[in-house]
């Protein structure tokens, strides 16, 4: 049976991202969740008040 995944080699040292790009894609992650749960929430919400 073949592998579903091959194994990615190591980042050199010198082809890391910088700080400022891994930020954004924290907030940026930390904000669709936040939208996520909060547009749950709200329609959960709304179905209680039905």
């Amino acid at each position: 049976m073949p592998d579903l995944f091959t194994p990615a080699p190591p980042s050199e040292p010198g082809e890391d991202r910088p700080l400022a790009h891994k930020l954004l894609w924290f907030f940026g992650l930390c904000l669709a969740g936040s939208g996520a749960v909060a547009i749950t929430a709200y329609a959960l919400r709304s179905l209680l008040f039905l």
